[in-house]
């Protein structure tokens, strides 16, 4: 009965995916999270990665065990979007002295890569929220990818917009309203991560040269 299943689930579309009902995620999830997975490893570009990552999270997730998300999910699928995300910052900063309003494809390029920005943070807050809805107290092991990538794009996201006037010069205007989206989605995910971190018994957990105690309290 269970191959019946999995065989239409290993070979059914993103587009389909996005349309199933919660029950049929949560009874396919075994056969389709692994092969998500791989495809978003395996992701040739930044929209393909926020599609998966999207649909993991808003699908499939709410469905995971707690207990084993660090590494079925998090460890998995964390460092490669944090990568992606440092990715799209470089290439904000190093193509931000083309951006002119008669540059309409520089235009188009950045203002594209921040809102994919803006999916990545919002999917990240979707991680966070969900760890805290769910769990009365968090074991910082079960879950040790997802603060240290929150941080990671959090702390970036704040230097580039602190930062924004000298990066975009006069062309700020151009991409302003993204940006503070971004910085918005941004400041959502850090409450967000408080919340989570104030669940974490962080004293019993984690040792004192752990990399995420010195993070949280050296900000």
């Amino acid at each position: 009965m269970s191959q019946d299943r999995a065989s239409p689930a290993s070979t059914v579309s993103l587009e389909e995916l996005s349309s199933w009902p919660e029950e049929l995620c949560r009874r396919e999830l075994s056969s389709v999270l692994p092969r998500l997975l791989i495809s978003l490893t395996h992701a040739n570009s930044w929209i393909e990665h926020i599609q998966l990552l999207k649909i993991i999270v808003e699908m499939f997730l709410p469905h995971m065990n707690h207990l084993t998300l660090e590494k079925t999910f998090f460890s998995q699928v964390l460092p490669k979007t944090m990568k992606l995300f440092d990715d799209m910052m470089y290439e904000l900063t190093s193509q931000a002295k083309e951006l002119s309003s008669q540059n309409l494809e520089i235009q188009s390029t950045l203002r594209n890569i921040l809102q994919t920005m803006v999916q990545i943070l919002g999917a990240l807050t979707g991680c966070v929220q969900h760890v805290c809805a769910t769990q009365e107290s968090i074991v910082l092991e079960n879950i040790h990818s997802l603060p240290s990538s929150v941080l990671h794009v959090i702390k970036s996201t704040f230097v580039h917009c602190k930062n924004s006037e000298s990066i975009y010069s006069g062309r700020l205007h151009l991409v302003s309203d993204l940006l503070q989206a971004l910085f918005k989605e941004a400041y959502s995910l850090q409450k967000q991560l408080m919340e989570l971190l104030d669940m974490v018994g962080l004293d019993l957990l984690v040792d004192e040269n752990d990399d995420i105690l010195n993070m949280v309290i050296g900000e």
